[in-house]
């Protein structure tokens, strides 16, 4: 066996590798971190066929993808991810997907997400971690942590092969290894010298690579191999002989993947040898791919590389067909087409496209023709072609069957539609209007000028027996060709029908900006469009033979089931699946044209031919893979207000009242074309479902919901087919806010009637509080009243004695003064010297006593001003009294007394510097007046925060009597002795006052004859200011 596969190896060598698609035939769209994938570096891919997500490995997390949408999960959005460099994605054999991350940490996937599995101890002697008997299952993995064994094989780097949930194949160093649960370290398995260097599952049958990549079959349970044939094209046995083609797979693959160069195949089993099967010739070389995967269900190729991102590979829904040898000044953009007998196709403009060899027959157009053709009968073809002769557009008719070209020259027109009724009557619509052929020459039976219409016409078809329909600028007409009757079944301004399609008994009109209608009997319905609205310029209604219509537009191409739009037409229903195709599935040109007859044709083979602005475009309705969008619609997460809301818990159910928003993540699979994912939700009994808008992402959010239950319903289309939908649904609460709550009001009920109560309450007690301040009030202000009139009577009769100490110490004096002096003027020479000498002393000594009253009076008018602010200052007390000292030396002076100022001159005091300074000249004038000889001492005695300012004299001093009137709160103003040196009062009236203003005290140390001592004490800090 082993020589024979080497004979047939040696003799494929050399073959070509063919594949049966060429490379346009696939779409292969790259995704890296420029259009949404988080790291280009892939580090494992595993694809779910029953949700339709990939799941990729980078090394910025765990990575989901749906076709349009990436969705990571990192360590921001996953508490439980520590480490975003994930190292690996298997699967166990039970077929469940898990990850790990560098530190540790196994992770699950399950249907949408990723949970938590656990975290590794780091093994002590590498302080790494191994997680490679996650391969067989979760069991596996913990029973095998302290196996060494089983730790020194790493997923990426050796090949595992699941047996069973307790048992695995490795291959390690081209040796096949068995490792079981129950059994510490790995059994290597011999097999005569062969070396294994690789394996893969197939059909539940475990398979073996050799190193000279021969193939064999290795039996479970005899733990033995045989050879297995290989039944495939010679040219890849040759390159796997060869090792020039590499082979890939992966736990839970369901095929080995074959990469040679552009080419990629499938490996299948079918119970006797193994077959390739192709997949495509389109993929990138020059990339290294780690990991491929392959969806036969979708037809989709997942390539994985090691530094360029994700590759994904699809087979093309339609076929673009172009002119290969247009010249420059040639246009590409076709209208009208014909297919020829060898299957080619010959467009408007001449050019002849298709796959066969340019047949030596000839055409049945020479030349450019126009954009409305028909075909009657079976071998006449209709069509408009310009004259030179007669420098005009003329009907022309071709016979397939004569192979004869006969023009009308008398029918001169642009725009022909011609068709033949069932009654062989052919009818001609034109810019003229609408006629029977009748030899060369056509018998208008209506005529756009006698109806004033806009002679634009665009499509004519046959309804019903000598019926027909056509559509001009505005207007969608019926006409009995034998009754002659018109009749107008739709009509709206600026309408521009593009075309019309008649198929039982509903009449589909297309336009060009209003979308599409359909008609039946009197009733014109415009129809639903898609969620772009690309419907809105429909171009043409081109029915398969599986019940389906294609629908061209200037954005793309659409297939819509026919029956779908008939239900929605007849019941009035909104929605509609049409499924779109574009860039993603084969298109090089979006943009397909219109207005042209017929707007598309079925070709023999049964391709449909569409024109576009850049050659044709081709679609097998049967050999199209269109990717729908089915499958499970999913809620990735809840957030409100930005906090993630577990949807299985009980915190959904009762979300706080003051939520001022909720957002629902939808994931869904979507390999079919964003245009094509059709979901909707609706909010308790909303009457409407709102579409949702997928652009970016699929996201539900609620803005400031009242409190109360909702029930969120979400569905999604699914594809083809009436109420083809899937649902999900949500429940969930907003509490009700305390305030609002029943106890709430019961309460407030409750404390309204008790603040009644108390109000009342309050009131009584409020008013009785008021009385009662009322009478206080009234006793204040009469205790005020007698305060003011004892102030009042004491004022008045200070005012008494002031005016008698004015009016007898101050006149008097006065007169004494004008008497003395007369009499010193006028008896001066009679008067001896000593006379004189008296009568000027008196005078003098009265004048000073003058001063030294009027100076008291003045200083106690002064401060009896209420409104009076007084600020402290800082001063040196030695200073103040020096001051004083000066203006009264000379007074002593004349009684000769010695004034002492033994004040420390370092004393520094805060307080009223002018009241002070008053203060301490009245007890010296006071001690000067009632000093006839000796010394006056002014001290200062600085406390514990306070100071003592005290004057001494040694003169006639006072009685206790005295001491006590003078210390009295009431002093007696009386008038003055001057002979007894008896004082008035009212320089002790003024100290008193001043007194108050600083704060101080005042001490009185006296005996007759012996002098006095008059202290006053003061804190050396206190307020800063006073209003007097």
């Amino acid at each position: 066996m082993k020589s024979f596969l080497f004979l047939l190896f040696s003799l494929i060598y050399f073959y070509t590798p063919v594949i049966s698609q060429p490379a346009s035939h696939f779409t292969v769209r790259y995704y890296t971190t420029e259009n949404g994938l988080p790291s280009n570096g892939v580090k494992g891919l595993q694809w779910e066929e029953k949700t339709g997500f990939l799941w990729i490995a980078t090394e910025a997390g765990i990575v989901r993808f749906n076709g349009i949408d990436f969705k990571s999960y990192t360590k921001e959005n996953t508490n439980y991810v520590q480490s975003e460099r994930i190292q690996y994605l298997t699967r166990n054999y039970k077929n469940e997907i898990y990850a790990a991350d560098q530190v540790g940490t196994v992770l699950g996937i399950r249907q949408n997400k990723v949970f938590y599995i656990k975290t590794l101890l780091p093994d002590k002697e590498t302080d790494g971690f191994n997680s490679s008997g996650i391969v067989v299952s979760e069991q596996f993995l913990d029973t095998k942590q302290k196996d060494k064994d089983i730790r020194s094989y790493a997923i990426g780097f050796h090949k595992f092969l699941p047996l069973t949930d307790t048992s695995l194949l490795i291959i390690k160093n081209n040796t096949l290894y068995l490792n079981t649960i129950s059994v510490n370290g790995s059994r290597s398995l011999d097999f005569a010298g062969i070396k294994i260097k690789t394996g893969f599952i197939l059909n539940n049958k475990y398979f073996l690579v050799t190193d000279k990549n021969e193939l064999y079959n290795f039996e479970t349970v005899s733990k033995t191999i045989h050879p297995v044939p290989f039944s495939g094209p010679a040219f890849i046995t040759s390159l796997l002989k060869d090792g020039k083609a590499t082979l890939l797979w992966e736990i839970g693959q369901e095929n080995p993947i074959i990469l040679y160069e552009n080419f990629a195949w499938q490996l299948v089993f079918d119970g006797e040898k193994i077959i390739s099967e192709d997949i495509c010739n389109a993929v990138p070389t020059g990339i290294l791919f780690q990991h491929v995967l392959y969806s036969k269900e979708k037809k989709l190729l997942f390539l994985g590389t090691n530094s360029k991102g994700l590759i994904v590979i699809s087979s093309n829904k339609v076929q673009p067909a172009k002119n290969k040898h247009i010249e420059g000044d040639e246009r590409n953009a076709y209208y009208s087409q014909i297919e020829l007998s060898n299957g080619n196709i010959l467009t408007n403009e001449g050019h002849i496209i298709g796959t066969k060899p340019v047949s030596s027959e000839p055409l049945p157009i020479e030349g450019k023709f126009g954009f409305n053709i028909s075909k009657t009968g079976d071998s006449l073809l209709w069509y408009s072609q310009y004259e030179t002769d007669i420098k005009f557009n003329t009907l022309h008719s071709y016979n397939f069957r004569t192979a004869i070209t006969k023009n009308y020259s008398k029918i001169k027109s642009a725009v022909h539609f011609v068709i033949t009724l069932k009654n062989n009557k052919t009818i001609v619509l034109n810019e003229t209007g609408l006629g029977e052929l009748q030899d060369d020459s056509l018998h208008y039976l209506f005529l756009f000028g006698e109806k004033k219409l806009k002679n634009i016409p665009s499509d004519l078809v046959e309804t019903e027996p000598d019926k027909v329909a056509f559509a001009v600028r505005d207007v969608i007409l019926s006409f009995n060709t034998s009754s002659l009757k018109l009749d107008t079944l739709l009509q709206e301004e600026n309408l521009y029908p593009r075309t019309l399609f008649w198929y039982k008994d509903y009449l589909f009109v297309g336009t060009y900006g209003k979308g599409f209608y359909i008609i039946k009997g009197n009733k014109a319905k415009a129809m639903p469009l898609d969620k772009n609205k690309f419907l809105l310029y429909t171009h043409c209604f081109m029915p398969d033979k599986l019940g389906y219509c294609w629908m061209s537009t200037n954005r793309g191409l659409f297939k819509v089931k026919l029956d779908e739009l008939l239900n929605a037409f007849d019941k009035n229903i909104n929605t509609v699946y049409y499924h779109y195709l574009g860039k993603n599935d084969g298109m090089d040109m979006t943009e397909m044209n219109g207005g042209c007859t017929p707007c598309a044709i079925a070709l023999k083979k049964g391709t449909l031919s569409f024109p576009t602005m850049d050659g044709l475009l081709w679609v097998s309705p049967e050999q199209a893979n269109i990717l729908l969008p089915e499958g499970e619609l999913y809620i990735d997460e809840v957030l409100a207000d930005n906090k993630k809301v577990n949807i299985d818990s009980l915190s959904l159910k009762n979300l706080g009242f003051n939520t001022r928003e909720i957002k629902f993540y939808l994931g869904f699979s979507a390999w079919c074309n964003k245009e094509n994912i059709y979901i909707d939700y609706k909010l308790n009994n909303d009457a409407e479902w709102t579409p949702l808008n997928t652009t970016n992402g699929a996201v539900i959010q609620f803005n400031n919901l009242p409190q109360g239950k909702y029930v969120l319903q979400i569905r999604k289309l699914n594809g083809f087919g009436i109420n083809n939908y899937s649902y999900r649904k949500i429940e969930f609460t907003i509490n009700t806010p305390w305030h609002k709550t029943w106890w709430f009001y019961t309460v407030c009920m409750l404390l309204l009637l008790a603040l009644i109560s108390l109000y009342f309450r309050l009131r009584t007690k409020q008013f009785k509080q008021r009385q009662k301040k009322l009478e206080k009030q009234v006793t204040e202000k009469t205790k005020e009243l007698l305060q003011k009139n004892e102030v009042l009577e004491k004022s008045n009769s200070i005012n008494t004695r002031l005016i008698s100490i004015i009016s007898h110490d101050i006149i008097t004096p006065l007169k004494f003064l004008t008497v003395a002096g007369k009499s010193l003027q006028e008896k001066r020479s009679q008067m001896p010297e000593e006379l004189q000498q008296e009568t000027i002393s008196e005078m003098a000594n009265t004048s000073q006593e003058l001063q030294l009253l009027s100076t008291n009076i003045l200083n106690w008018i002064k401060y009896q001003n209420e409104n009076r602010r007084l600020l402290k200052e800082t001063f040196n007390l030695h200073e103040l009294v020096q001051q004083v000292l000066g203006i009264l030396q000379s007074l002593a002076k004349q009684k000769k007394l010695m004034i002492e100022n033994l004040v420390d001159e370092k004393v520094e005091v805060n307080q009223f510097y002018e009241p002070l300074k008053i203060l301490i000249y009245n007890l010296l004038t006071n001690a000067i007046h009632f000093t006839e000889k000796g010394a006056i001492l002014v001290d200062a005695v600085v406390g514990d925060g306070y100071i003592t300012v005290s004057v001494k004299d040694e003169g006639i001093g006072m009685t206790p009597e005295k001491i006590k009137s003078l210390m009295a709160d009431q002093v007696v103003i009386s008038s003055a002795n001057v002979d007894n040196k008896k004082g008035h009062g009212l320089g002790y009236l003024i100290i008193k006052d001043l007194l108050k203003t600083m704060g101080a005290t005042l001490h009185i140390e006296s005996k007759k004859g012996e002098g006095s001592k008059v202290s006053i004490r003061f804190d050396l800090q206190k307020t800063n200011s006073f209003t007097a």
